[in-house]
């Protein structure tokens, strides 16, 4: 078994990894740009743009193209199509016990928590908020964006199918409704969610070879441990790797800057912009 202790010192050297391959590539504003600016001015700043992310996401199957419709399409088949091997598959995952394939459950499962999250995001955020570069900032918040959106989907989706986990021993086309039962929220798989929403924002903002090697690497894991520990079907983490890395992408790639709903709190209350 892996010590958790270890598994967090990994995390930590990953975070550093991180923030030098990034550093490396961003170049710090001029401080005549932003001397007039404070700390907590720049921290509403930011969690505007959060909130108004937020609303784009959810609003953003309203713009699918049509090739945004095939993937979506191609995501949904796929998680039904699993459907058919979800049983064989934990049979098989069941067959694979040892302490090698323990000690990765470790890390795949602390890397799915929130942890990492907090760990990574948070370093990227502070060492942009006081180092006066908005770019390793920027990187921070869109973490924290990717992780919660795509959470907080994978949340509702799962508490309205409510489906069985692989350890109640009741099949794997057993689903209850409406829950919060945690025996119940198996699909999709939250680990995977955050795993992979996390490595992808990272991967998309950092661009080094090597770094998104091992980001998504640890992200795979993630889900193969939920399988493995038998907390989840190979179905529920397809699916939540899907919404993990397409809501990842959203948020750090260029689709989140062609949507065109804007949100701005007002003392009246919100305001709603929409650019045509």
């Amino acid at each position: 078994m892996i010590n958790k202790s270890v598994i967090l010192f990994y995390v930590l050297i990953l975070s550093f990894v991180c923030n030098v391959s990034f550093a490396q590539q961003s170049t710090s504003n001029d401080s005549s740009d932003c001397s007039c600016v404070s700390l907590w001015g720049m921290v509403g700043d930011d969690f505007k743009v959060s909130f108004n992310d937020g609303i784009k996401t959810f609003a953003s199957p309203f713009h699918y193209n049509t090739k945004d419709a095939i993937i979506a399409g191609a995501v949904l088949t796929t998680t039904a199509l699993l459907f058919t091997v979800d049983d064989e598959t934990r049979t098989y995952f069941k067959k694979s016990n040892s302490s090698f394939n323990d000690g990765l459950k470790d890390v795949g499962n602390f890397y799915g928590n929130i942890y990492p999250t907090v760990i990574i995001g948070g370093g990227f955020y502070a060492y942009g908020l006081f180092g006066d570069n908005d770019n390793i900032r920027t990187t921070g918040r869109m973490v924290f964006e990717s992780v919660a959106i795509a959470g907080l989907i994978t949340t509702i989706t799962k508490s309205v199918l409510g489906r069985h986990r692989p350890y109640t021993n009741d099949g794997s086309t057993k689903f209850e409704g409406p829950t919060v039962t945690a025996d119940y929220l198996s699909l999709p798989s939250g680990h995977t969610t955050v795993a992979f929403a996390l490595s992808t924002t990272l991967a998309n903002r950092i661009h080094n070879t090597y770094v998104s090697i091992g980001l998504y690497s640890l992200a795979g894991i993630t889900a193969l441990a939920r399988i493995y520990d038998d907390k989840h079907w190979a179905s529920d983490v397809f699916l939540g790797s899907a919404i993990g890395y397409f809501v990842g992408d959203f948020i750090s790639g260029k689709k989140n800057k062609e949507t065109a709903y804007h949100i701005y709190p007002t003392l009246n209350g919100l305001k709603l912009v929409y650019n045509l």
